[in-house]
Formats: structure tokens, C-alpha cells, sequence
């Protein structure tokens, strides 16, 4: 059950806390006044979608909370692992939403995803708006109703997995079919791929190491004369450097043995002496080795380009070529064994599709029963609301071979099974049964989705409906019998009702008005509890007639009197 609602910075609304009831609990007010805007706060806690225009002009972020009270069975896992660890039966609901549309969600305290809000959501409240009204006057809605009605949920969501590997064979099976039409070019493009890539005889890396032996040979003569014209200049004729070293190392041996101080700058030089000795051999045995060879420095030009080629051919690198190779080889083998690899993916599709054909028939069978329990239960709750004679029925059909996915023993299969349904009304007796979308009334169809949420609500065990002007297309007499429906739903379930007829709001346990209001230069909605018997009949008159007058207060009191006999 919903306790409490508060909204902050929220479109409109600047700042207002709801403290609902159990049982009927009613929001009136003027059009525009901000009702709806309240159920879309309310919406952003079930998971709805967020956007920046929810935040009130001005503002750096709306703020949406909501106190739960969790009653009975848990409905979803989550909360019976809650119950389980011995936490309070109260939950705690956070939103924010920033200026540029993010939010951050918290349940408890604890941050959470939307998507997991959502789950949360629909198993703690229903809700039911205009648009699902109409969508009643889509046929192809109408297996969605039976579904729900029938919990079918997890029985749809085995079939659709199914469903799902079957889709997968499938593919795969024509794709190995079209390869098969196509195996001689595939298996000749392939063999020319390995031919061409083997006699390549590639090596990882080999690309590389030429480059650098390339450009080695392309400088032959520069590093030969610089290596040559160096080793002179160490050790050749006069003025040579090692000439000039020695000496040096000469003249400070005496000078040492005079004085020992010299002795460290002694030991540097003779170092020094000796890595320049070194470098000059190093450098006379390079320029003698180092030589121009054009034949060899032609043939790397000629390797590189042709690794060129294929590293652009296929994919890059020399690594990708060589993989290439591999993957080649292993495409040739399978093209060779495709009979047998199509065998072995059409055993799996024909398992598939008899696993699929079998749940498909439980399923139709689960959807047979919840038609008939439907037909029954809709009746009842019809008549409860003034159709006294009505008849109605779920027809199921079967999906045409044209408009389904699979064909197995002959029976047609879509994405949720074999089987279309379609409700059908006969509102006034010694009518015949017509389709809903062609022979419901505004105040009917209103009704008919009233029987519906209350039926689906009872079999899914969520205490709060939530009814967003149910009261669409109807009046007078038909108001009255909603209002009293709802009144007795209320005793089994939390009612949030937003309307806009005093036939209606005369039912409820709590009445909140919403009402709009200009001050310093813009516009804020506020959220009343009507508390007392005087303010009731006020609101309820004003709903009557606009311009509330003695005429209207007297027919508020009848109406009040009326829904609490």
C-alpha cells in the first residue's frame, strides 16, 4: 500500500506531501490544475522514462519519494529475500531527476537501476489510464489481456526462449544452405586464399626486419665512409687521437710517481685509451664488412612490396595475413563436410520445433481455460456494474501460416504462440456476441476496463490500482455504479482515482484537491485534504456545477449521503 507521496520541484508543483489511505482515495480539481502531473511523479517511482522538462523552471533537480507498505506474500523475489532477512515491511522509494533529464533512483537508501525500479513497480501498483482503455479497441491487444488475466507470463517467457533457439537454427541452416549453393566458388576462392598465402611463406615479424635491412643497404656507402673516416681519426697518421692519448699517458706515468695526486687522472686516460683502441677495431672491421649490394637490396624491395600487397588484401598486418591462412583452411574443411553440417543443424532446428510445438500447445491449453474462467469472471464484475445482461466471451483463434514464423505438423507458430484471441460482447440480452471494438459504448468500454484491472489486480495480488480518469465517456446513472465499484474494490485493494465527477468523488475515504495558483510571476500547484464534512460538500458541489451554489450544495449532500449508505 502507499503511504505517503512527496514531490518536489516537480513541473509545476513546487513542494506538496500526500498521505494516502487505505481503501478509495480521490484526487479532483480543475482541468489543469496538476492531477495528472501528480500521477506522472508517481509514474517516475514505477519506472517510467524521465526528461528534463519534469523539473520545475529554475530549478537544479525534481525530487520524487514514496513510502510503501508492503502487505501479504511478496509478490517478486526481491521482496520476499527482504522478508526473508527480517527488514521492515516499509519501503522506501527515491528518485532525482537533474536538470538535463539523468536521474539517480535509491530504494532504501540503496541505489537501484530503473530497470530494476520498474520490476519493483509493477508488482507493487497497477496502473490504468486512458490509453489502455483504448487500447481495448485493438483486437491485437486483446491476447495481451488474456495473457496477463491468465498469468501466463513465465509459461510466454519459456516459449519465447524456445522460440528464440529456433529462430537462431533456423539461420544458421540457411546460411549454411546458401553456402552450399555458392561451395564450388567458395571453395575455390578459399583454396586459391592458402595457395597464394602458403607460397608466400610468411614469417611474423619478416616485414619489419627488412625494412631495417633495407635501409641499411640503401646507406651502405655513407655508414661505410663514416665508420672508415672515424677509425682515422682515432688511429690513423699523425695527429690521430689515440697518438695523443698515449703521449699524454706517457708523460703523467713520470708525473704520478712524483706525485701520487695524478694518479686517478692517469687511470682515466688509460681507460680511455683503451675504449678508443677498442672503438677503432670496431669501426675498422664494420667499414670493411659494410658494402653495397644492390641484387640483395632489388630482392628486399621486391619481398616488401609483396608483403605490401597481401597486408593490404587481407587485413593490415602480417599477423592478419597469417591468420588469414588458418581461418582459410578451417572454412575449406567445413565447405568440404557442409552435407554433414547441414544434417546435424537441421536435427537440432526439427528438435527445436517439436519442443517449441509442444509448449506451444500447453500454452494454448493454459489460454483455453483462462478464456473460459475469463468469460465467467467478466460477466459477474459486468453486472456488478449495472450491465445486468451482458454476455462475454475471450475467442481464441489460430496464427495463419502466412503470419507466423514456423509451420510444424502443420500448425502455424508466432513469436508467442499459436494462438489469437479476441473479446467479444453482448451487451443487452438477445444480442449475438460482436467484437468489443465494434459494439462497446464510451461508458462500456470504461466499465469493461474496470472489470478487467479489478479481475487482473485479484489474480496478481497487487494491493494499489491506481485509475487515471476512469470516469472517460461516462455520466449520471453509470458514474454512480462506477463510483460504487469502486468503492467496493477499495475494500480488498488501495484505490488512487483521479476524476473528475462528483458521482465518483462522493465514494471516496480520502479526497485530495489539486488546485493551481499564480504568485511572484509564476505558477505552482498544491495538493489539499479535504478533512471535513463542509469542505466535502463544497468540492463535491463545485465538481456538480463550477459556480457553487445552495441548489449544488444540496445535491453534494444527497450524493455524499448516497455512497456512504
Amino acid at each position: 500500500m502507499l503511504l505517503e507521496l512527496r514531490i518536489r520541484n516537480f513541473a509545476i508543483i513546487e513542494e506538496t506531501s500526500l498521505d494516502f489511505g487505505p481503501g478509495l482515495n480521490v484526487l479532483s480539481g480543475e482541468t489543469g490544475a496538476g492531477k495528472t502531473i501528480i500521477l506522472s511523479a508517481l509514474g517516475l517511482l514505477l519506472g517510467e522514462r524521465a526528461s528534463p522538462d519534469m523539473v520545475r523552471t529554475g530549478e537544479k533537480e525534481a525530487i520524487v519519494e514514496a513510502l510503501f507498505e508492503l502487505e501479504g506474500e511478496a509478490p517478486i523475489p526481491e521482496l520476499a529475500e527482504r522478508a526473508r532477512d527480517g527488514k521492515s515491511r516499509e519501503l522506501l522509494i527515491r528518485r532525482v531527476v537533474a536538470e538535463g533529464g539523468r536521474s539517480r533512483v535509491s530504494i532504501d537508501g540503496e541505489m537501484a537501476t530503473v530497470q530494476s525500479l520498474a520490476k519493483l513497480g509493477a508488482a507493487l501498483v497497477q496502473v490504468y489510464g486512458q490509453h489502455e482503455q483504448q487500447s481495448l479497441l485493438r483486437a491485437e491487444s486483446h491476447r495481451e489481456v488474456l495473457d496477463r488475466f491468465g498469468n501466463l507470463d513465465a509459461a510466454l517467457v519459456e516459449y519465447r526462449s524456445v522460440f528464440d533457439r529456433a529462430v537462431a537454427a533456423r539461420a544458421r541452416l540457411k546460411d549454411l544452405q546458401r553456402r552450399e549453393r555458392e561451395r564450388a566458388d567458395l571453395l575455390e576462392l578459399a583454396r586459391f586464399r592458402v595457395t597464394e598465402l602458403e607460397r608466400a611463406a610468411l614469417v611474423a615479424g619478416e616485414d619489419e626486419e627488412l625494412q631495417r635491412e633495407r635501409t641499411l643497404l640503401a646507406n651502405a656507402a655513407k655508414l661505410a665512409a663514416a665508420a672508415g673516416q672515424s677509425e682515422s681519426a682515432l688511429s690513423g697518421d699523425d695527429g690521430a687521437a689515440l697518438d695523443s692519448v698515449r703521449a699524454a699517458e706517457t708523460r703523467l706515468v713520470e708525473a704520478a710517481a712524483i706525485d701520487p695526486k695524478l694518479s686517478e687522472a692517469l687511470e682515466m686516460i688509460k681507460t680511455a685509451r683503451t675504449n678508443l683502441e677498442e672503438a677503432a677495431r670496431t669501426l675498422g672491421a664494420y667499414a670493411s664488412r659494410i658494402e653495397a649490394d644492390p641484387a640483395r637490396l632489388e630482392q628486399i624491395e621486391i619481398r616488401l612490396q609483396e608483403l605490401t600487397r597481401l597486408k593490404r588484401k587481407y587485413g593490415g598486418s602480417i599477423d592478419a595475413v597469417i591468420e588469414t591462412i588458418e581461418r582459410s583452411r578451417g572454412e575449406i574443411a567445413e565447405l568440404e563436410g557442409i552435407a554433414e553440417s547441414i544434417a546435424e543443424v537441421q536435427a537440432e532446428l526439427n528438435g527445436v520445433l517439436a519442443e517449441l510445438l509442444a509448449l506451444a500447445k500447453k500454452l494454448s491449453s493454459a489460454r483455453r481455460r483462462a478464456a473460459e474462467e475469463l468469460g465467467r469472471k467478466m460477466e459477474t464484475e459486468l453486472k456488478t456494474l449495472g450491465m445486468r445482461s451482458v454476455a462475454f466471451e475471450a475467442r481464441l483463434g489460430t496464427v495463419l501460416a502466412a503470419d507466423s514464423e514456423f509451420v510444424q505438423e502443420g500448425i502455424a507458430m508466432g513469436s508467442v504462440g499459436l494462438d489469437t484471441a479476441e473479446l467479444f460482447m453482448a451487451p443487452n440480452l438477445g444480442q449475438p456476441a460482436m467484437p468489443l471494438a465494434r459494439i462497446v459504448s464510451g461508458g462500456e468500454l470504461s466499465r469493461v476496463m474496470l472489470a478487467l484491472k479489478r479481475l487482473e489486480a485479484q489474480r496478481r495480488g497487487v494491493t494499489t490500482m491506481i485509475f487515471d480518469e476512469v470516469d472517460a465517456g461516462i455520466g449520471g446513472a453509470v458514474a454512480q455504479v462506477v463510483g460504487r465499484k469502486l468503492k467496493q474494490l477499495a475494500r480488498f485493494h488501495q484505490i488512487l482515482c483521479v476524476t473528475h465527477l462528483a458521482q465518483i468523488a462522493a465514494y471516496a475515504g480520502r479526497h485530495f484537491t489539486v488546485e493551481k495558483e499564480e504568485r511572484r510571476g509564476s505558477t505552482r500547484s498544491r495538493v489539499r485534504l479535504v478533512e471535513n464534512a463542509s469542505e466535502r460538500t463544497e468540492e463535491i458541489a463545485r465538481m456538480l456545477g463550477g459556480e457553487v451554489s445552495e441548489k449544488l450544495r444540496r445535491a453534494a449532500r444527497e450524493l455524499l449521503d448516497r455512497a456512504a449508505e
